[in-house]
């Protein structure tokens, strides 16, 4: 039989196991203590995921197009002509809006109005009118690219909320295209030709709704716009979603490539008179009003609407109805054909 231990001798064993067990606890503290703090942002990461939350605006449309993702920048208007000897035309594809108005002779002059989008080039450059000052107000402040105007003109365009950048009283920012006969050779470079016009405004409200057709359209493949000595006429694309464009029985190509042709085609009709102001020739220059109310026929998605525009004061913008709706077009590119209110416009 095996003697039992003596109790002094358990004492002493147990008191050397327990000294063990503190000298391996105290070495594990100690290499615990001397590794690095963790990264508090991995220590993050294996917890569970937070909702993200994203800092970047949404896309915004233009107030001018309908357009997405194309933030509106300072209101440029550029008269553009539109007789045969000028096309194709330079930098029309990138306007958010074009006005097509009657000028002398009964033919028909552009003022393009960029904002969403600026193109690299644009001209050919023409002249100012009396209409323009009435028409842009309802834009804000806007630079107005222009080649010149008729003597009598200029001290009413510099009383107008405009940054005047003229050919005729500095050429710089403008060149003369060698392939194209004066004075249709006027090209403009947007980028010089904008720093010179000052502060400019950016649009705010402009009467323009976009989204989907309205209902109480009627079918239309084609249109015809009919002035005193021009026809501006635009066949519904379904494919290219769009009126591509014809200005006197001819394609209206762009020089940048590609047929032109806006999303919606507004025909306002108004009242045009004559004014106190002649050309070189002798012809009366035309008055368009676009101050007052009237009827319009918009254009969309191969349909025609009945409507009606109206606008209070130079300031107010121009507000067009359908059925006493907003008129609703068509997000992109929006043509404006002022006309005469007696004059004939052909659906087909």
């Amino acid at each position: 039989m095996t003697p039992a231990p003596h109790p002094a001798s358990v004492r002493l064993r147990t008191a050397a196991l327990l000294g063990t067990a503190l000298l391996a606890l105290t070495t594990v503290l100690t290499a615990c203590s001397s590794d690095p703090e963790p990264d508090q942002t991995t220590a993050k990461d294996t917890s569970s995921p937070e909702p993200s939350v994203s800092t970047s605006a949404p896309p915004v449309p233009s107030l001018l197009s309908g357009r997405m993702g194309r933030p509106d920048q300072p209101v440029f208007a550029v008269k553009i002509d539109n007789t045969a000897k000028a096309h194709p035309q330079v930098g029309l594809s990138k306007a958010d809006v074009v006005y097509v108005e009657q000028v002398e002779g009964g033919v028909t002059r552009l003022a393009a109005i960029y904002s969403s989008e600026y193109p690299r080039y644009v001209g050919p450059v023409r002249s100012a009118r009396i209409t323009d000052i009435g028409l842009l107000k309802q834009y804000g402040k806007v630079g107005l690219i222009y080649s010149g105007s008729q003597n009598k003109l200029l001290d009413n365009l510099r009383r107008a909320p405009l940054g005047l950048v003229s050919f005729d009283a500095d050429r710089s920012g403008y060149r003369r295209a060698s392939d194209r006969t004066q004075p249709y050779d006027v090209i403009g470079t947007f980028d010089d030709l904008r720093g010179r016009a000052g502060k400019v405004d950016p649009p705010s409200e402009v009467g323009y709704t976009f989204g989907p057709a309205s209902l109480g359209g009627k079918p239309a493949k084609a249109v015809t716009v009919r002035y005193p000595g021009a026809r501006v006429g635009a066949q519904w694309s379904a494919k290219g979603e769009r009126w591509l464009l014809s200005m006197d029985g001819a394609p209206a190509m762009a020089a940048e490539g590609g047929r032109l042709g806006p999303t919606t085609l507004v025909v306002q009709f108004t009242d045009v008179m004559a004014s106190n102001y002649y050309d070189i020739n002798g012809a009366n220059t035309p008055l368009t009003e676009t101050v007052g109310k009237g009827r319009t026929l918009v254009f969309r998605d191969g349909q025609v609407y009945q409507g009606a525009w109206s606008r209070a004061k130079a300031g107010d913008p121009t507000a067009y109805t359908i059925g006493g709706a907003p008129a609703v077009f068509a997000p992109g590119q929006v043509w404006v054909a002022l006309l005469g209110r007696d004059r004939p416009v052909t659906i087909g």
